[in-house]
């Protein structure tokens, strides 16, 4: 008997260690995390079979878990692509028994709170991992270049949707634990810096999901004091948040002051000048023309927002727009646009340039294509054929492009057959990465330096590393330079020793800036200034045109498979089919939970998850009403039932329910919940057997 009770703590120790393994990882690591929980779930199998002790327990959830597998695998019988639903049938059918194994390895009290504690304060030193990383993407200004918070142990939804989870079960400990000030300092302090690593990811799902279960939190607690002006406060800056589109023109001499400013009805995000004329790209109203006493003499609509604008000869402008189509303007003698051509880029475009009469695509799933007339343009050339190009410098001469497949930047050099070919190559690797090209010289933006080449010989000879960051618009005006921060810092070149350029700031104006020009001893800006959270309702936000796209194709999908769906698979090859011809991303989940569920498994299928979804909220409801007069366990219950209202409410615009390090974490909350309330029954039970 001492020998199998050896035996049995050796494997309660080893299945505590492999559990605790997995929860330490939950916010980090899908490696070890996976790790923990595979160990874990099969030393409770090794068990089972050497005891004949079944540890698992019924949760109430058997009938939605059985139907929702009969779904997948069902849809998987059905499917366009039978292997890959099979696949992901198998990773659904693994997942689930987290909540088994969290349930049966909580089964003491002191195993309970040691699994919630350990997983809090895991969380938290990953937030704060995260946050040091997040400080310095806010220094290099990445958070205006990239529109997202940086990705450290997962991709940023991930990330933010993770630290939403978190955020919301210290929230929720907040506002109901009764205990200790100084544990109660604690609790908030966690809480707080939860809440600012959400805020750093930039992610706006994970904002509306940690939104609504805190709300929610807040509404079970009947908390009003706090719900009414948290409620009313979010409802004012989502829709009375100013926006602020400006050109400014300054003096090219120390005068601080702008000459002109004038206010745009759009976003002003690119600018162009020509014959005394200034051409605004200005987004989701088009193009404006404006004349040299500031007054707009035409507004030029187009079908989708504008991003860039070219001077493509004396005789035209070039309109790009958001979604790969492009535009051929003829300018008027008296500056006013009139549409002559347009097309569609090739692929998946990420830089577009003029240069030498011609305009260039750089397309990162296909290539670099070069335009020579602008009343033809079905005349184009394919210069270079792969993937990977997200920024190009081409002249007559030579094609210096940068290739974030392989983090290079290249030199191509002309033949004498007027062919581009591969000369010299230079490893590089920036999160972001900007690039100009003039003559010979080139320079090249990281995220913490500029870096300056000279090609010579057919060579990216090193010259000069300069101290600037955040640089990402750079212009020459006779034998100067002029390049420019988002946050408005204005900088002009002085030429060092030997060919080393140097940059001096001349002026900052302390705004965003989307573009600028220097034209006739002006300085002339486009400023902009959005609110990111007033972005969840805004149409024209880039992803939320994606978003559109994504979910006109998805019903489309639908309406062509409405019983089994095409299966639990990656959709980008079947939204390609069905998106629009000029939308060149393709993407393999439509970014909601609901819609993707109805495209994968069918009107059926898609009743059983919300089913599902129904029955895990009923269960975590009657868990907190259960518990709700015990400490510690009540506030667990109510974090974890605003976190699954969270996870709801994100999967309106996210396809969270697929990721698996989300859906891990729903399961786990859930387990824990359950094995608090199952803990809560014995201990009650044991009271009344003593009475």
């Amino acid at each position: 008997m001492e020998k199998a009770y050896n035996s049995e703590n050796k494997f309660d120790r080893l299945l505590i260690g492999l559990v605790l393994i997995f929860i330490v990882s939950l916010t980090n690591s899908i490696f070890f995390n996976q790790i923990g929980y595979f160990g874990a779930l099969l030393i409770l199998l090794i068990q089972w079979y050497k005891t004949k002790e079944n540890r698992f327990y019924s949760t109430g959830l058997e009938l939605p878990f059985i139907l929702f597998l009969c779904a997948e695998l069902l849809s998987a019988i059905f499917s366009i692509n039978q292997a890959e639903a099979f696949r992901i049938f198998f990773k659904r059918l693994v997942l689930i028994p987290i909540v088994y194994v969290i349930a049966a390895s909580a089964d003491k009290p002191e195993n309970a709170k040691l699994f919630l504690k350990v997983f809090l304060a895991a969380a938290v030193l990953t937030v704060i991992a995260y946050l040091i990383v997040a400080y310095r993407h806010y220094i290099f200004q990445l958070y205006r270049l990239e529109s997202r918070g940086p990705s450290v142990f997962q991709y940023v939804m991930t990330a933010g949707g993770l630290m939403s989870f978190v955020t919301i079960i210290l929230f929720a400990f907040v506002i109901n634990e009764k205990t200790k000030l100084k544990i109660k300092i604690l609790i908030v302090s966690a809480f707080v810096i939860a809440a600012i690593g959400l805020i750093s990811s930039y992610t706006r799902a994970a904002w509306i999901g940690a939104i609504a279960g805190i709300l929610f939190i807040l509404i079970m607690k009947r908390n009003w004091i706090y719900f009414a002006p948290v409620l009313l406060g979010i409802v004012l800056l989502i829709f009375f948040s100013k926006k602020e589109s400006k050109i400014l023109i300054y003096s090219l001499d120390n005068q601080p002051e702008p000459l002109t400013t004038i206010s745009t009805e759009g976003r002003a995000v690119a600018i162009e000048s020509a014959n005394g004329f200034l051409y605004v790209a200005d987004y989701e109203k088009g193009v404006l023309v404006i004349d040299s006493t500031g007054t707009v003499i035409q507004r030029l609509g187009t079908e989708a927002p504008v991003t860039r604008i070219f001077r493509w000869s004396e005789k035209y402008l070039l309109i790009y727009l958001i979604d790969s189509r492009f535009i051929v303007s003829e300018l008027d003698p008296d500056g006013k646009l009139k549409n002559v051509n347009k097309s569609v880029t090739p692929g998946l475009t990420r830089d577009q340039e003029y240069s030498n009469g011609s305009f260039y695509t750089a397309d990162i799933d296909s290539g670099l294509t070069r335009y020579n007339n602008p009343v033809d343009l079905k005349s184009k050339i394919r210069l270079i054929n792969f993937a990977g190009i997200e920024r190009a410098q081409p002249d007559s001469n030579s094609i210096v492009i940068y290739n974030s497949k392989k983090n290079l930047l290249q030199l191509y050099t002309k033949t004498n057959n007027y062919e581009f070919q591969p000369a010299d190559s230079v490893h590089i690797i920036s999160p972001t990465f900007y690039l100009w090209k003039f003559d010979d010289i080139v320079f090249f933006q990281t995220d913490n330096a500029m870096l300056q080449y000279e090609i010579n010989k057919g060579k990216l000879n090193p010259v000069n590393e300069i101290n600037l960051k955040g640089i990402f618009r750079m212009a020459q005006v006779d034998s100067v330079l002029y390049c420019s921060t988002v946050d408005g810092k204005f900088y002009k070149s002085q030429f060092g020793a030997g060919r080393n350029v140097d940059f001096v700031l001349f002026r900052d104006i302390q705004k965003n800036i989307t573009d600028f020009k220097v034209v006739d001893g002006s300085l002339i800006a486009t400023t902009l200034k959005l609110n990111r959270l007033a972005s969840i309702i805004d149409p024209y936000h880039e992803t939320n045109i994606e978003r559109l796209h994504l979910w006109s194709a998805g019903i489309k999908i639908f309406l062509d498979y409405p019983f089994f769906g095409v299966g639990d698979i990656d959709l980008g090859k079947i939204y390609s089919e069905y998106k629009p011809s000029y939308v060149k991303e393709n993407y393999g989940h439509l970014h909601n939970n609901y819609l993707h569920f109805l495209v994968i498994l069918g009107a059926v299928g898609f009743l059983i998850v919300l089913f599902m979804l129904y029955k895990i909220f009923v269960l975590n409801l009657n868990i907190y009403r259960s518990v709700i007069n015990v400490s510690f366990a009540s506030s667990y219950a109510l974090g974890t039932l605003g976190a699954f209202v969270g996870f709801l409410v994100s999967g309106l615009a996210e396809w969270n329910f697929g990721d698996q390090e989300i859906i891990t974490m729903v399961w786990f909350t859930i387990g824990l919940n359950i094995a608090f309330y199952r803990l809560f029954l014995q201990n009650k039970l044991n009271d009344k057997s003593t009475l």
